[in-house]
């Protein structure tokens, strides 16, 4: 008897034990440090989903940007994918070199319950990167991360974020200037005193954030806890 209770309760201890998500699957040494086709930047196993280019170093030649995905599994292609983020500089010699990769720098295929989450937006205006994530349907987040290639990596400069709810007025708008180290928060919610719900009321909220540099190897759109 004292054999089965035991058995029984290390059965439970395994069923109450939580599996540890694995890590991201990309790593950088995974592409090469120079090529001359964008093809040699997408490794084994991963496809390429978006490309972008743009001129990052003001050098009026178009660098291009690669957003890459896992393959789907054939026994499994609804699973989730993980995504990954490369940037290359397009050299005067015709190489192009790679200034940073990362696979914690976008969200992934399938990583929440409602998706109705779209693939990461890329664009690249006046040098500057722009990485928009959109997810969620009653809750909604919205969330536009900047990035600037300077002395030879790729630095996050700023981030907007966007929380708001489709079923009533309450929106939170938070912006920060990573060089700067200002950010401002602002709250609007449906004014509880209006029975009509047509005012608002808003609160603002300055603060400080360090302004040591983030670069985009360093970003993980995990921690912004959805």
């Amino acid at each position: 008897m004292t054999f089965l209770f035991t058995s029984l309760l290390i059965g439970l201890a395994g069923l109450s034990t939580p599996t540890p998500e694995p890590g991201p699957v990309f790593k950088p040494e995974m592409v090469p440090t120079t090529a001359v086709r964008t093809a040699a930047f997408v490794p084994t196993g991963w496809l390429l989903e978006k490309q972008i280019s743009g001129d990052l170093n003001g050098d009026n030649r178009p660098d291009p940007v690669l957003m890459l995905v896992e393959r789907p599994s054939a026994s499994a292609p609804e699973a989730r994918r993980e995504r990954a983020l490369v940037v290359l500089i397009n050299e005067p010699s015709g190489q192009l070199r790679r200034v940073a990769a990362s696979g914690t720098a976008l969200y992934c295929t399938g990583c929440f319950n409602s998706d109705r989450t779209a693939a990461p937006d890329l664009a690249i205006t006046k040098g500057t990167l722009a990485v928009r994530h959109l997810s969620g349907v009653a809750q909604t987040l919205d969330v536009t991360q900047r990035y600037r290639f300077e002395a030879g990596r790729v630095r996050l400069v700023g981030e907007s974020v966007m929380q708001s709810s489709r079923l009533k007025l309450d929106t939170t708008y938070k912006r920060t200037d990573y060089l700067t180290g200002q950010q401002q928060t602002e709250h609007i919610v449906a004014d509880p005193a209006d029975p009509n719900g047509a005012k608002q009321l808003v609160t603002r909220k300055e603060a400080k954030v360090p302004t040591a540099p983030r670069f985009l190897e360093d970003v993980n759109v995990a921690s912004l806890n959805l």
